[in-house]
């Protein structure tokens, strides 16, 4: 059973979270507080870790310091309101996994802990010689199948090299996933930001998704994926087969309102870790470029 920490100053939270999370199979401990957070990750070494931003004794930023320095393993979600977008944007460069706004859509909550759990099941445990490779070309094909996307996303950072840091892997990682499934979703299975949030409200979009999936391969449209990489830097490029979108009506993607927005977190989340991100033609190709020497 996956073990989740929870930690919010506000008891109203924490049990309702409980509450939320034991429903759907998930066993959870509760805090109060930041310290007394690491006292019980010591304890029972909990997977994940749902900490809140603002707490008194110890913020959320420097919880997640601590954790991401005792275990890198350890996936960390931090909760945010209004004001604590800079925290929150700092606690995810110091290794967090993903963050959710208060009030808490346990639709969003669930669909974030099901993709930490994805990616764990998809990480790989044998090292080879990576620091041995000093440049690589590579080029992807794959479908319209979420559960195809963490096994890419590790062949594009496979032979990523010892020096740099796990903490900025694993960002891009996360970052690459987003941009990834969000190729998937608006571009080869034209779901619109407005449909996406009334089938998430309604309970039905993993029936959306099916039925969109289903049309776009008898279709047979794909994702194509190219990467460039030494020492230097990555260079990924992602194509879907969609119609594209007008990308110049995209709002500024690393201010810390579009965090909270309703639309556009995958290429917040993206646009955090790499160095540019550019759509390009007629949006249905976004380039990302990360310099790494």
């Amino acid at each position: 059973m996956v073990r989740i920490l929870i930690i919010d100053d506000e008891k109203a939270v924490r049990d309702v979270l409980k509450i939320a999370l034991t429903e759907q199979g998930y066993e959870t401990i509760e805090a109060n507080n930041g310290k007394k957070g690491i006292e019980l990750f010591k304890q029972n070494n909990p997977e994940i870790v749902l900490t809140d931003v603002m707490m008194p004794e110890m913020t959320g930023l420097e919880f997640t310091r601590f954790i991401k320095e005792m275990n890198t393993d350890t996936d960390v979600i931090v909760m945010t309101g209004y004001g604590t977008e800079e925290v929150v944007i700092e606690a995810l460069h110091a290794g967090a996994s993903n963050y959710i706004k208060k009030p808490i859509s346990f639709e969003d909550l669930f669909a974030i802990i099901d993709r930490i759990l994805t990616k764990r099941k998809h990480r790989k445990r044998v090292e080879p010689a990576k620091d041995a490779v000093v440049f690589e070309k590579k080029d992807l094909v794959i479908g319209n199948d979420h559960s195809t996307v963490w096994g890419a996303v590790n062949q594009l950072l496979f032979n990523m090299h010892s020096g740099i840091d796990r903490n900025l892997v694993e960002g891009m990682r996360i970052g690459l996933y987003e941009i990834i499934i969000n190729a998937i979703e608006h571009g080869n299975l034209a779901i619109s930001y407005e449909e996406k949030s009334h089938a998430l409200k309604n309970n039905s979009y993993v029936q959306l998704l099916e039925e969109r999936k289903n049309r776009a391969d008898q279709q047979e449209k794909k994702i194509l994926i190219s990467s460039t990489y030494d020492h230097e830097q990555i260079i990924i490029t992602i194509k879907d087969d969609g119609a594209g979108f007008n990308y110049g009506e995209l709002p500024e993607t690393k201010s810390p309102e579009t965090m909270l927005a309703t639309h556009g977190r995958g290429i917040f989340l993206t646009s955090l870790y790499f160095d540019s991100l550019d759509f390009l033609e007629s949006g249905n190709t976004v380039r990302l470029i990360k310099k790494l020497g």
